[in-house]
């Protein structure tokens, strides 16, 4: 008896309907009906999510670290910031390189303040950064009269990888360019205090720069040339390049002074990065000096007015302490020229004259220094002023130059013409 045949996908009965027949043979032919396992679909689902993160992960930009080039402050107050962005080792960003090339550029530009004997310039660097932004916000004092200082700024997108553009600021903001600029002069027009029309030559308005806040928000910095005009009680207001801060749809000026009372940062504090060693934003308005002190290129007998710098301030700033100390009831400011705008009460200091010096015991000298000085006071015909030349003798360590006190004061005199430092010194000394 021959043994049954065994059963395979392939066979089939032949007995039966056609009908079943037709069905068997279909069946076989379209194979079998399986569903993959659970845990193949779980596999290849995790395979694609894994491949999906490692492609992410490879199109994220390496992130940038802040790194200072040059943090250089000096004894006749030239301040130099310089920093630069440093990418993880192996890694390369157009971006990065750019903003670097303009930072070299820029450094290279302010280098001659190291040697610099003129009067004091400051570039100094205001960084902030948030989750997604590197903000390079440079403030420039240069010192001169006719403007309230320039502002340069780079920008890093974090997640772009890539320098934020104007165009991409304005795009932030929801503005343009002409709107920003339309709003300021009609602003500058309508000033209460001082209305003014925009310079008729050139460009007035231009836009300096800007950075974006941890909101995504962007704060813009422009310059805006106002034209001179006459005052109505006599004397002139000349041309004058301002500084203003457009903010969440708000202009506010920035008038930058060295020596004005209540001067603040460019940037906030709260939003500024605390870097060690500190920054001059950070040290300066905390009343301090940089870490190290200040760089002495002190040289008995050459130095020129108004560019020793020590302690908390400015040579200016020591001479003020002087007559703030004995003119209690007068408003006592620093100004070489006058503005227009002083009022009965105000003592203008300026110019102030370096004499000369001499040595004055072992470790230090005396130097002299004429100053004007200007009181305004009511009278019949309005405001009225009464100038007055005094020197000023101080005595400074011989090491630095810091000044070390007062010596004596005395009335200038027109024979004081024939004198030499020394014998000024003496006479208003005493000796």
């Amino acid at each position: 008896m021959n043994p049954p045949m065994p059963r395979t996908p392939f066979s089939m009965s032949l007995s039966g309907s056609a009908r079943l027949a037709e069905l068997r043979i279909r069946n076989i032919f379209a194979g079998p009906k399986k569903r993959p396992p659970a845990i193949f679909i779980a596999l290849v689902s995790a395979f694609c999510l894994l491949c999906g993160n490692l492609v992410s992960c490879q199109q994220r930009p390496a992130e940038p670290a802040l790194v200072m080039e040059t943090q250089y402050y000096d004894s006749y107050a030239n301040y130099l910031e310089i920093p630069t962005l440093v990418l993880p080792e192996g890694e390369e960003n157009p971006a990065a390189d750019a903003i670097n090339a303009g930072l070299a550029e820029l450094g290279a530009q302010y280098d001659y303040l190291k040697t610099n004997e003129g009067v004091s310039r400051r570039c100094t660097l205001y960084p902030s950064t948030t989750e997604r932004y590197i903000n390079l916000v440079f403030f420039e004092d240069l010192g001169d009269y006719g403007n309230d200082g320039y502002v340069r700024t780079w920008v890093y997108d974090k997640k772009e990888g890539a320098q934020v553009t104007e165009e991409d600021a304005f795009a932030l903001a929801g503005t343009t360019r002409e709107e920003l600029y339309s709003k300021l002069e009609q602003l500058i027009a309508a000033d209460p205090e001082d209305p003014r029309e925009l310079y008729k030559i050139g460009d007035p308005i231009n836009l300096q720069g800007f950075r974006v806040k941890a909101d995504g928000k962007p704060v813009f910095y422009l310059a805006a040339m106002v034209d001179g005009r006459e005052l109505e009680n006599g004397g002139y207001l000349d041309e004058w390049a301002r500084l203003y801060i457009w903010d969440e749809g708000e202009f506010s000026r920035y008038s930058w002074a060295i020596w004005a009372e209540g001067m603040y940062p460019l940037v906030p504090a709260e939003e500024t990065d605390q870097l060690d060693p500190p920054l001059w934003n950070q040290w300066y308005f905390a009343g301090e000096e940089p870490e190290g002190g200040f760089v002495s290129r002190y040289v008995p007998g050459t130095d020129p007015y108004g560019e020793i710098h020590h302690g908390s301030g400015h040579f200016i700033s020591t001479v003020l302490d002087q007559y703030h100390s004995y003119t209690e009831e007068w408003q006592v400011y620093y100004a070489e020229n006058q503005s227009g705008q002083e009022e009965t009460g105000d003592m203008r200091l300026g110019p102030v004259d370096y004499l000369g010096e001499i040595p004055w015991g072992e470790d230090a000298y005396a130097a002299a220094y004429l100053v004007c000085r200007t009181f305004y006071v009511d009278g019949p015909r309005g405001l009225e002023w009464y100038s007055n030349y005094e020197v000023l003798v101080f005595s400074r360590g011989a090491a630095d130059g810091g000044f070390t006190g007062l010596l004596g004061r005395m009335d200038y005199e027109d024979r004081m013409g024939e004198m030499d430092a020394g014998e000024i010194i003496r006479e208003a000394v005493g000796e």
